[in-house]
Order: C-alpha cells, then sequence, then structure tokens
C-alpha cells in the first residue's frame, strides 16, 4: 500500500512553466493530504477489521495509489524542470522511506510465526517475506488465491500486494516520464491520460474475466497512479473562485464515502468500479493545491493528520495483527480482541513512526551509505525468510502428534487438479473421471462445485463394491444452477449449460447428486442461485432422472489441521474443535429451508451429511476414531466425507447388477 511519505508537499504554483520559472520556495505540508491519508487507512483498517462497518474499505488502497502518483509525479516534475532528475537519487528515497518500517515488520513477523504457525503456514509466510523484500508479493498472493491456500485473513503478510504493485509501477514511471520530457514534453499530460486508459481498459475486463489478476497486478492498477500523476501535471489557476475549489473538494469527499460505504466483495474490481474513489481522491488534491478547500480544512482536523502521519507503519503493522491474533485465538475474533490488536497495532505504529521512520529521515545518509544499507536489510531478511524456508517450516518446533495433525491437509481428493474444473482447467464431458469399480461405467455423477471433490472419492469406494461407477463434475466456485455464476468464475454458466445437456442426454447416468457450498456465494445472491438450481432439479427430474440434494456440511472458520495441530502442542482437548449444531442451523437456515422446499416439491431425495459428521449439539473437527473431518476451513477431507456417505440414501441409485 502507498503510504510512504516524501518531503514536506507543496502545491506546484500555478506559475510555473515547464522550464521551471516560477518555482516557490516557500514550502508548506499540506494537511488535507495528511487527512486524505488517514482516511484511506482507516478505511481499511475498519474493514480488515469488521466489514460491517466499511464493507468498500479496501478501496483505501486506491486512494493511496492516487495520492502516490500525486506526489511522485510533482516531485520529478519539479526535478526535471531544474534539470536535476536522478534516478538513483528517486531510488534513494524510496529506500529510506520504505525500507526501514518494512524490514522491522518483517523481521516481527517472522519471530512472531515461529511461535504460532505451522510448518506448511511458516514455510509461506518465509515465501511471501522473501517476495516481500524484493516487491513481488502481489505474484505470491496472486498464485495463492485457489482453494488449497488458506483463509486470506490469517496471511501475516497479504496485504504487502500494494506495495509491490506500486513499487514495480515506480520501476518504469520515473525513466517514462524523464523519456517524455526529453522528446514529447508538451504532449506528457496526453501521454500520461492514453496510457491510464489502455490501463483502466484493461482492468475494466478483467475485473469480469479474470478477477484476481486484475487485484493483484500492477498493469491493471496503473491507472490510479496515473490518475494521481495528471493531477499533478494539471494544477488549477490560483484564480479559481473559492465556492468551486470548496465544491469539487466536498464532491471527491462524497464520492469516497459513498464508495466505502457501498461497495462491496461483490463489486467488480477494480475497472471501472475504482473510478469514485479515485476520481473523488483526485479532486480532494487537486482543490487543495494553490490554496485551501473546505475539504481540506476538514481534512486538516489533528486527528486525521496524526493518523496520516503514522498511516505507512499503521498500514504494514494493523494485518500482522489481526492475522496473528486469529492464530493465537485459535478462530474468529471478537469485538473486544480487535480492539486490544488494532490498539497494539496504533502502538507500534506511532513508536515506529517516531523511532524509526523519523529519527532515519532527519539523518538524511547519503547516496552510498542508503543503498548500502538497504543491500544489507534486504540481504539480511532474505536469508532470514530462506531458512525457514528451506527447513520446511522448521517442524521440529511440534511434537509428532502436532506434525500427524497438520499432515492432514493432504487428505483431499487426489486426483483434484486433473479432474476438477478450475480458472485453469475446462474438462470436456465426455473426460470426466468416474470413480468405482475399475472400468465400471458410471451410473450416477456428482454435479456441483467442490463441495462434491470429496464425496465424489468416498462414493466411489462405496459404489467399488456394488461394481459401479459415479462420475466427477465438479468445478471451482460453479454451483450446479442454471444461469448463476459469479464474477470470478465468467465460464461457469456455459459449463453448467452444457453439463446438464450431456447429462439429460446421457442413458448410462441414472441419479444425479447436486453438491453446492452455500457459504461460498453471497447472500445477495442466494435468490438467483436457489432459481438455478431449481431449473436444474427440474430439467433433470423431466428427464427421468433421479436427484440427490446434498445439504450443506459444516464450515470451520479456520483449517482444522492446523488449528488442531496447534492445539495438540498445547496439550490441550482436541474434541472441544468444531462448531455447534444450533452455529451450524443458522449459518444455513435458508440454504436449508430451499432445499427442504425443492425436495417437497421435485421428489428430489435429501442427503444430510450432519447427520453422519455431528451429534445433537456438536460437529466435531476431530474424532479420535477416525482422525481430522476437514482438510480445510470449508471442505470435508476424504475421511469426513466417508463418515458421511455412511448416511448416503444408497437406494437413490440404480441397483447393482447381479
Amino acid at each position: 500500500m502507498p503510504l510512504f511519505k516524501e518531503e514536506p508537499i507543496v502545491a506546484r504554483p500555478h506559475t510555473m512553466s515547464m522550464t521551471g520559472a516560477g518555482v516557490s520556495e516557500a514550502r508548506e505540508k499540506r494537511g488535507d493530504i495528511q487527512g486524505l491519508r488517514a482516511i484511506a487507512v482507516l478505511s481499511v483498517v475498519v474493514y480488515h477489521a469488521s466489514q460491517r462497518f466499511a464493507p468498500g474499505g479496501f478501496l483505501g488502497v486506491d486512494i493511496f495509489f492516487v495520492i502516490s502518483g500525486f506526489l511522485i509525479t510533482d516531485i520529478l516534475l519539479r526535478e526535471l524542470e531544474r534539470g536535476e532528475m536522478s534516478i538513483a537519487g528517486f531510488y534513494q528515497r524510496r529506500i529510506a522511506r520504505l525500507f526501514p518500517a518494512l524490514f522491522v515488520v518483517l523481521v516481527a513477523v517472522l519471530a512472531a510465526g515461529a511461535a504460532l504457525l505451522s510448518p506448511a503456514d511458516y514455510k509461506e509466510l518465509a515465501h511471501t517475506a522473501f517476495s516481500t523484500v524484493f516487491f513481488v508479493s502481489n505474484f505470491d498472493f496472486y498464485n495463492l488465491s485457489g482453494y488449497f491456500d488458506g483463509d486470506a485473513a490469517t496471511k501475516p503478510l497479504l496485504h504487502t500486494w500494494s506495495l509491490a504493485v506500486e513499487e514495480q509501477f515506480y520501476i518504469l514511471f520515473p525513466l517514462l516520464l524523464a523519456v517524455i520530457w526529453a522528446l514529447a514534453r508538451k504532449r506528457l499530460g496526453l501521454i500520461l491520460a492514453l496510457l491510464g486508459c489502455v490501463s483502466l481498459a484493461a482492468s475494466a475486463w478483467a475485473a469480469y474475466r479474470y478477477p484476481p489478476a486484475a487485484f493483484y497486478l500492477a498493469p491493471f492498477r496503473a491507472f490510479e497512479l496515473l490518475l494521481g500523476a495528471l493531477t499533478a501535471l494539471s494544477p488549477p489557476s490560483a484564480r479559481m473562485p473559492q465556492l468551486r475549489r470548496d465544491a469539487l473538494s466536498c464532491v471527491g469527499g462524497i464520492l469516497i464515502v459513498c464508495s466505502i460505504a457501498f461497495y462491496t466483495l461483490g463489486t467488480p474490481f477494480p475497472g471501472f468500479a475504482a473510478l469514485a474513489p479515485c476520481v473523488g481522491a483526485a479532486l480532494v488534491l487537486y482543490a487543495g493545491t494553490g490554496g485551501r478547500s473546505l475539504g481540506g480544512r476538514v481534512l486538516s482536523l489533528p486527528m486525521l493528520t496524526f493518523f496520516g502521519a503514522i498511516s505507512y507503519s499503521l498500514y504494514l503493522w494493523h494485518w500482522p495483527m489481526l492475522a496473528f491474533g486469529r492464530h493465537y485465538f485459535l478462530g474468529p475474533l471478537t469485538p473486544p480482541q480487535k480492539v486490544l490488536l488494532l490498539s497494539g497495532a496504533i502502538l507500534a505504529a506511532t513508536l515506529s513512526w517516531k523511532l524509526i521512520e523519523q529519527p532515519l529521515l532527519k539523518r538524511r545518509l547519503s547516496l552510498r551509505r542508503t543503498f548500502a544499507l538497504g543491500g544489507a536489510a534486504l540481504i539480511c531478511t532474505s536469508a532470514l525468510a530462506g531458512a525457514v524456508y528451506l527447513s520446511d517450516g522448521a517442524p521440529s518446533r511440534f511434537p509428532p502428534r502436532a506434525l500427524t495433525l497438520f499432515a492432514s491437509a493432504g487428505d483431499y481428493n487426489r486426483l483434484r487438479s486433473e479432474c476438477h474444473n478450475n480458472e485453469d482447467l475446462s474438462i470436456a464431458y465426455t473426460d470426466n473421471c468416474v470413480f468405482g469399480a475399475p472400468g465400471a461405467a458410471p451410473v450416477a455423477a456428482v454435479w456441483g462445485d467442490s463441495a462434491g471433490t470429496e464425496p465424489v472419492v468416498a462414493l466411489g469406494e462405496a459404489m467399488a463394491h456394488r461394481g459401479q461407477g459415479v462420475m466427477e463434475i465438479t468445478s471451482s466456485a460453479c454451483a450446479p444452477a442454471l444461469d448463476y455464476q459469479l464474477p470470478i468464475r465468467p465460464a461457469c454458466a456455459a459449463h453448467n449449460r452444457d453439463t446438464l445437456e450431456h447429462l439429460i442426454g446421457d442413458d448410462r447416468i441414472r441419479t444425479v447428486i447436486l453438491a453446492t457450498n452455500f457459504s461460498r456465494y453471497p447472500p445477495s445472491d442466494w435468490p438467483r442461485l436457489f432459481s438455478g438450481l431449481t431449473r436444474s432439479v427440474e430439467g433433470l427430474s423431466a428427464a427421468g432422472k433421479a436427484v440427490v440434494l446434498i445439504y450443506p456440511f459444516p464450515n470451520l472458520w479456520i483449517r482444522p489441521p492446523t488449528l488442531l495441530g496447534i492445539v495438540a502442542s498445547r496439550g490441550e482437548d482436541l474434541r472441544t474443535l468444531g462448531v455447534s449444531r444450533a452455529s451450524y442451523a443458522r449459518d444455513n437456515q435458508q440454504p436449508i429451508a430451499f432445499l427442504d422446499a425443492l425436495s417437497r416439491e421435485t421428489g428430489a431425495i435429501a442427503f444430510v451429511p450432519v447427520e453422519a459428521l455431528c451429534d445433537r449439539v456438536f460437529c466435531p473437527a476431530y474424532r479420535p476414531d477416525l482422525g481430522v473431518l476437514y482438510f480445510n476451513e470449508n471442505h470435508v477431507s476424504v475421511t469426513g466425507a466417508r463418515l458421511a456417505i455412511t448416511r448416503f440414501p444408497f437406494g437413490a441409485l440404480p441397483p447393482p447388477e447381479s
């Protein structure tokens, strides 16, 4: 996240020419920019603590990108106008601003990970720490956005993706600016605007087609930094009427506030949706250049300028605090725990700002010494992260029983990479995998999202004894619901139409089992999801297929293998870990009611896994006689699926041939 602080910020006077004439020597720090930083970082912090209070708080990062583009461009233009631009000097400033606080946080995070993380999580942390050092962690987290990568809320360095995006942009931007300045100075604004439009168009396309790429990768975020650059390039006239200046700042503030209040995780982002908060930030910056605005005076309130001053350190500290808090408390954080952790983050950020950021900035080290110290910090931190990674996460920290529990994270369908559709794999109907008796033709099919991938293994084992086979037709985040899909799965609707058509025409398949992980889809989408599922069942039933509806499996908040291993290492009782039956019923009230009604109306047969996985009051994550029942936070393990299948309605299947 681009929260670094450059030299005291001063508006470039409106009289400044491209040759540098009229540059004022008087410099004053702009309180409105500090306040805008505060709004951005606080929106992110509140969002990470509770989305309920700031559902669009994630866009604070985008506001910072605009601020960063504005500040960097303002400084580089000053240097170009004076003929003093130095690429080495630019990176000296970046090192001085970013490295000290960042490397202190990285060392602290690696130390905390040694005490709180499983070997697999600690190894992943070391890998992401290494990539953070070289500002490429956004690629790591882009690649770690699948089902097997754990809950994002427990990854201590997830937030560093934005630092990586910003630094990747600044690898090329200063050089690009210098080249355009030398060759086409009068067209500088036009060229930057065209580049911004290209990035915006690509981002808008990717937000629907490849959302993780649009979120994490720099080309799809560049337009936000370029918008800030264009704002710095075109300062307003000092004669701008105060009323217009105030109005622009207020409109900008309204755009930001409304975006934070009304955007949600379901908003395709960034793309065109990012324009509202980014244009809002640009308007605030523009209105405060060369004069004070009404919005700027509000943003200059002492409390906001304080949080603006510590914004970079607060951004660095707040997320590891929350992530490690979830590991320490072994589950979702309570409001008092969040308050405690965020208070600690604010304290750590304040100390970091006063004791690390400010003293080192004031020393103004030479170019050679800055690069030497920065290189030393990079090498030492990389070596520490590398040692953890090469040790496979230091498993010797844990007793053998804990290591056995950690290893149960591998108890999933081992053919997922071959048999399960995802963003990178599309399997033709005729190539779908069949489980069961060797060589047996499928008489049934499991059609669903990833909720069906482990049950199909257990069902195949049971059907092997009957001499039968079952086909797997599963696809990540793609419920078997006609004409419904998430923005991140743009091929899902076509996949489902094709699947239904083939199932109806496949005389071998006489029973279809539908599997849906309802918690994977926003509750606001459930009416459309329910409608699509109903149409799928009706289509199958009309074709004479028997339909089995898999009711929701219990979902645990954190990966059970990790949770159980940590608890075992603490010598605590594993049987207490799980979710209450009441909590399960409350979380799944609407899907259960829908499935009950669908079963009554269509004659579909219910398969209720909780009847096997839970007793009357509790759904354990672990059973001493069986082992771990879930391989991650929202998928049953093969062991758990075998237990669940003991309640499967085998009467819904065609009888085995004699």
